[in-house]
């Protein structure tokens, strides 16, 4: 499944081939140059196969059909593409980079992040491979050094909202709810990235337990943009954690078929289908689960803190579940 990235549209294909001589390759050029899908990545192939393309700069059109092809959902194609790049020009930042997001794609993060590695050491002041690399290390746990590239990306380009909101979230991850809130709205008050700001904060409220703010925000969100799928995958553990599990459903399915957003982008499609699956009966895990939650019980379902033993039950933020345990321990 294709995911969004920082990385950006592709680059820009030598001027001169657009000369009034090379008049019917315009549409082949504008169309590769904006690596928007298959159809661009046909159209870069078609720029290669013309002759007319300098040997020196094939890798600029490698990168861009590879970039059409992740577009297209065509992963594999896309990695070959990204290899040719790299091993033409090694001193191409944008080529590790890109192949470190396919990499990350295919389930494959430790090769990713050997490649966000060498597009730093390639090229220091690429901010978005430190973005990338805080969201893989964030995705492993590694919140300190997730916050170390922010942190990088923030100084390199500090108005980029997609690194101010993982700031955000990594400090609810941290458990400094305030300052996560607070990051938030800075971007809300700022205007930029709104639906996005919005599902951040309704995030750390669901964090806190919180769902009426959470079911607040997160509407504000998807009243902006309704093909936000982080917002939609959200909606739907709001709607799990409610009881509502046919509307999380719903949710869950409409999250899977959107185009992923450039926010928490490399996880919003294994959790939607981890819930869906967890919901529908699949797995031993969520066997468990169901049998917990269908254990005679007398008390009162609390919801507190996540983590927190409460009237014998336990939330579990990871979910959005309630599961009932025993009160002893």
């Amino acid at each position: 499944m294709m995911r969004a990235s920082c990385l950006g549209a592709g680059l820009l294909l030598l001027a001169g081939l657009a000369s009034p001589s090379f008049a019917g390759m315009n549409d082949d050029l504008a169309s590769c140059t904006a690596a928007k899908g298959r159809e661009s990545a046909n159209a870069c192939t078609r720029v290669m196969d013309s002759g007319r393309l300098p040997r020196d700069q094939f890798y600029i059109g490698y990168f861009n059909r590879g970039s059409g092809y992740r577009k297209a959902g065509d992963l594999d194609a896309a990695l070959a593409d990204f290899n040719r790049v790299v091993s033409l020009n090694p001193d191409f930042s944008r080529g590790f980079h890109a192949r470190g997001l396919v990499r990350d794609e295919q389930d494959a993060p430790d090769k990713a992040l050997e490649d966000f590695d060498r597009a730093i050491k390639v090229n220091a002041k690429d901010w978005g491979a430190y973005y990338s690399r805080a969201v893989l290390r964030r995705a492993k746990q590694d919140y300190d050094g997730a916050m170390a590239d922010v942190e990088k990306a923030a100084e390199l380009s500090p108005k980029q909202p997609q690194v101010r909101l993982l700031r955000a979230l990594l400090k609810a991850d941290k458990g400094d709810y305030d300052a996560a809130r607070e990051e938030a709205n800075k971007v809300i008050d700022d205007g930029e990235a709104r639906a996005a700001a919005y599902y951040v904060r309704a995030s750390i409220a669901f964090a806190q337990n919180d769902l009426d703010a959470a079911t607040t925000d997160i509407d504000k969100a998807l009243e902006l943009k309704d093909s936000l799928a982080p917002a939609l995958l959200l909606k739907g553990r709001i709607l799990e954690a409610r009881g509502d599990k046919d509307a999380a459903k719903s949710r869950y399915q409409q999250a899977l078929a959107q185009p992923a957003s450039f926010l928490e982008e490399r996880s919003v499609q294994r959790k939607a289908r981890d819930r869906l699956n967890a919901l529908n009966g699949v797995g031993t895990a969520n066997a468990a689960l169901d049998k917990a939650n269908a254990a005679p019980d007398t008390t009162t379902e609390v919801l507190d803190k996540p983590g927190r033993n409460v009237g014998c039950k336990r939330f579990l933020p990871a979910t959005g579940v309630t599961i009932t345990i025993d009160c002893d321990k």
